[in-house]
């Protein structure tokens, strides 16, 4: 009886670790944080832990999420909170909760960036139930941004009403499923941190992760008990300038030289245009007068450190570089302080990895005036005017803007990325061009085949 009941137990224990999708944070998301937290893991936790009043699905369309139902009221969009819905400690979401996050987002002035560019002339009142939120936007494009705002319980930063509950302890995050109307089909996530490259691929090829983004070589295949999922996203590696355009020129040159063949395995190539083709701009180079010479100047080019991809593709613009007899520099920097840089202003040349919406008005945090990626202060005396004609996708204004962005920009995309992961063939996941986490259901509507 000992030995069949040992064989129980260990085949329960498998069977448990089996439902438990092990993955990984190539950075540190630091703690979960709904009002302050930025960058791409911190999204992760937050869609995993959190509601938006809305979600966008896999054919990047507005889905309902905190709220079940909406309607157009003039310049206004009027929400009807979905029942039954609670916060980790139980209670009901209120909203309360709603005006208290957006309100701290928008008045507190270390809030992510990036939602505050995405509340930003927007007034929240509620009455009863209902959620109204005024804003001159279109109201495709502000549905399309509140996916990005998940809310937190009011006076609380890291609680959230989300399908899944987390963990953390020391390098490790777990997120186990909750009573939740999405229903997760998978019970638990488990995150390590795994900041090497070389590691990351070992733990896949061993077997010890669900999911993984392999490193960017070529001849490197899944593991037999993985496959792997191709996803069109809306990613760009963007190179920002405080030192004019005479750089972001130089760069629209190399980047279509500097890169051999199959450089990037399948994972990135280079950008072509000023704004991503995906989002229907057609392609447009920069308008302004090109200097006579390069030779003898220096860059400094900021990038942040350990991502071996971009490390990869700045020393090959380096090279390239050399042949114009410039001295470009690319400096590994840590994301956190790259990230402060960036909002500060303080760097001749910096990149980042922008994740766009998919909609044409994701290009506009490159260009309002407190937009989220307007780190040079772009400005043009044409831009309001065309900025009130942008009410829809088919917009003629559209093509205006980008001319007049052509003229001076202060950015230029160098690599377009292409998500290459390699997924457990027993998980099964739905991909899209936001990836496998910033989705609804997202992991909610994962599963095991068996």
């Amino acid at each position: 009886m000992l030995p069949q009941l040992l064989l129980l137990l260990l085949a329960l224990a498998s069977s448990a670790r089996a439902q438990t999708v092990e993955e990984s944070f190539a950075r540190d998301p630091g703690p979960l944080d709904f009002i302050h937290g930025e960058g791409y893991e911190q999204a992760i936790l937050q869609s995993l832990v959190g509601d938006a009043l809305v979600g966008l699905d896999v054919g990047n369309h507005v889905v309902p999420r905190l709220s079940d139902t909406w309607e157009i009221k003039g310049k206004a969009l009027r929400f009807h909170l979905r029942a039954g819905m609670r916060f980790m400690n139980g209670d009901p979401v209120k909203p309360e909760d709603i005006a208290w996050t957006f309100g701290e987002i928008q008045q507190n002035a270390d809030a992510s960036a990036t939602k505050r560019g995405f509340l930003q002339g927007v007034k929240v009142t509620f009455i009863g139930s209902f959620v109204e939120l005024s804003s001159s936007k279109p109201a495709a494009r502000l549905l399309m941004e509140l996916a990005h705002l998940p809310v937190a319980r009011k006076g609380h930063l890291d609680e959230g009403s989300g399908p899944f509950s987390l963990v953390r302890r020391g390098s490790e995050w777990t997120f186990t499923a909750r009573e939740h109307f999405l229903k997760p089909k998978i019970s638990a996530l488990h995150f390590r941190l795994i900041a090497d490259d070389q590691a990351l691929l070992q733990n896949l090829q061993k077997g010890w992760l669900s999911i993984g983004v392999p490193p960017a070589r070529n001849s490197l295949h899944p593991p037999s008990n993985m496959v792997e999922v191709h996803q069109p996203t809306l990613a760009q590696l963007i190179v920002f300038s405080q030192a004019g355009s005479a750089p972001l020129q130089a760069l629209e040159k190399w980047r279509g030289q500097a890169f051999p063949v199959n450089f990037f395995s399948a994972k990135a190539h280079p950008s072509r245009g000023l704004w991503p083709e995906s989002l229907g701009f057609p392609l447009m180079e920069i308008k302004a007068p090109a200097p006579s010479s390069l030779k003898g100047q220096h860059w400094e080019l900021l990038y942040s450190s350990g991502d071996e991809l971009v490390q990869k593709a700045l020393l090959a613009l380096r090279e390239r570089a050399r042949q114009d007899g410039v001295d470009l520099e690319p400096k590994p920097v840590e994301a956190a302080l790259l990230y402060q840089r960036l909002q500060k202003g303080d760097f001749q040349l910096a990149s980042a990895l922008n994740l766009f919406d998919p909609h044409p008005w994701s290009v506009l945090e490159l260009l309002e005036p407190n937009g989220p990626m307007n780190f040079c202060g772009w400005k043009d005396a044409a831009f309001a005017g065309l900025h009130a004609k942008l009410d829809s996708p088919q917009s003629p204004a559209w093509l205006e803007l980008q001319q007049i962005w052509a003229a001076h920009p202060t950015a230029i995309p160098l690599l377009d990325f292409i998500s290459v992961v390699w997924v457990d063939k027993r998980l099964k996941v739905q991909s899209s061009a936001l990836g496998l986490y910033l989705t609804t259901p997202g992991p909610s509507g994962w599963n095991w085949t068996q």
